[in-house]
């Protein structure tokens, strides 16, 4: 089969990038060829292999070099993941047929994330004129202007429109509730972890600081580092925090680490590649996820099972489909610091638990991720999508 993936961006730079890459080079082992169209402007050296970038000033131009790219493949199918223009969004589906990954909230929420940033709760309101006053009152979508606002809730409306026959993926029970709360019928939406493991997992390994927490990610307000350290400040056993990555509330965290008088026990690694990575999972105890903004699945979670390490998370978004608490780390009320850091040092007084989850989620890793059963699932989608097309044209 030959698929054509349609992508904002063309770098490996986030979670569904992540995903396109793994999916991709299944998709090759399984025997099957497949390109992704970018088009964001980014360096061609930093490109995904098979990447074709449509870099047009006008959308009219772009519809016109997918085109192109359509001509040049031939493919038989498109996987749509991040587009973020309706207009070609309908453009593609009425060249080919279609299957989209919906990786985040952006196809019902203006904000993209689902998450009211004043008060710090998820977001339960369809998508519509309510999101308006949201805007204001919650600042849970960019900029001041509205205009702007309006727009942007005008594209998600267009969005739903645009996907309202065409079979999608999502990560998590959360991302498909809203997506059929917001009208996109529920036969058409199916349950697909965006995550593939090779089934040649390492055997466990005792991490070699017992006393070491890892916090790996983008450091955002969203992101709840602020709120891990304000646990940890409570945390009366010996500890160290490793924070791996980086972004706008560092200096904050710096600061508030500082003034609780706990900034020697926490060092922030920045940035780091795959293998410094690599060394700080054999390092590190567990893994501690406090997102407070809804993830759509939390791909960190089980890249931290496949290194044999548990989880302590807020139990927000996707997070409670994939952790088991007390099983594979812990489920933690949503804000609920007082309950993080209990839970942070019970695990840190026991070895035991440590070594029990984390075998648990190796073991878990090794089954729910496999990447002939993703393969499998997602050709079924393709070829049905293929098969459909093909009743539309001979009726």
């Amino acid at each position: 089969m030959r698929i054509l993936h349609f992508n904002q961006y063309g770098s490996n730079a986030g979670g569904a990038e992540g995903y396109i890459s793994d999916v991709s080079d299944a998709l090759a082992v399984a025997g099957h060829e497949s390109h992704l169209v970018s088009f964001a402007a980014e360096e061609p050296d930093s490109l995904m292999p098979g990447t074709v970038q449509v870099l047009e000033p006008r959308t009219e131009a772009v519809l016109a070099g997918i085109d192109r790219v359509i001509a040049n493949f031939q493919p038989e199918v498109a996987y749509m993941h991040v587009v973020h223009d309706p207009q070609v969004v309908r453009w593609i589906i009425d060249r080919l047929p279609s299957v989209a990954y919906v990786h985040s909230p952006y196809l019902v929420c203006p904000g993209l994330a689902l998450y009211l940033r004043r008060s710090r709760q998820v977001c339960q309101r369809k998508a519509g004129p309510g999101c308006l006053v949201n805007a204001y009152a919650e600042r849970c979508s960019f900029g001041r202007n509205p205009v702007g606002h309006i727009r942007k809730l005008s594209t998600v409306r267009s969005l739903i429109e645009a996907y309202h026959n065409t079979n999608i993926f999502v990560g998590s029970q959360f991302m498909r509730r809203h997506l059929v709360f917001n009208g996109l019928p529920p036969k058409r939406v199916s349950i697909l972890a965006p995550v593939l493991i090779g089934n040649a997992l390492p055997e466990y390994v005792s991490p070699s600081d017992p006393s070491t927490i890892l916090y790996a990610g983008r450091v955002t307000a969203e992101k709840g580092l602020l709120e891990l350290i304000r646990a940890l400040a409570d945390v009366p056993v010996d500890w160290q925090l490793i924070v791996a990555g980086d972004g706008p509330v560092r200096p904050a965290c710096e600061g508030l680490a500082s003034e609780l008088g706990i900034a020697r026990r926490i060092r922030f690694a920045g940035w780091v590649d795959q293998a410094d990575l690599e060394d700080l999972y054999r390092q590190c105890a567990f893994v501690a996820m406090p997102s407070a903004w809804p993830e759509p699945y939390g791909r960190i979670g089980p890249e931290a099972y496949a290194r044999g390490r548990a989880v302590v998370a807020f139990a927000v978004g996707g997070v409670p489909d994939w952790l088991e608490s007390e099983q594979t780390g812990y489920l933690i009320a949503p804000g609920d610091v007082k309950q993080l850091s209990t839970r942070l040092s019970t695990l840190l007084e026991s070895p035991e638990d440590q070594e029990r989850m984390g075998r648990t989620a190796l073991a878990k890793a090794r089954v729910a991720w496999r990447p002939g059963a993703h393969i499998e699932q997602l050709l079924d989608r393709l070829d049905q999508a293929i098969q459909e097309r093909s009743g539309i044209a001979l009726a």
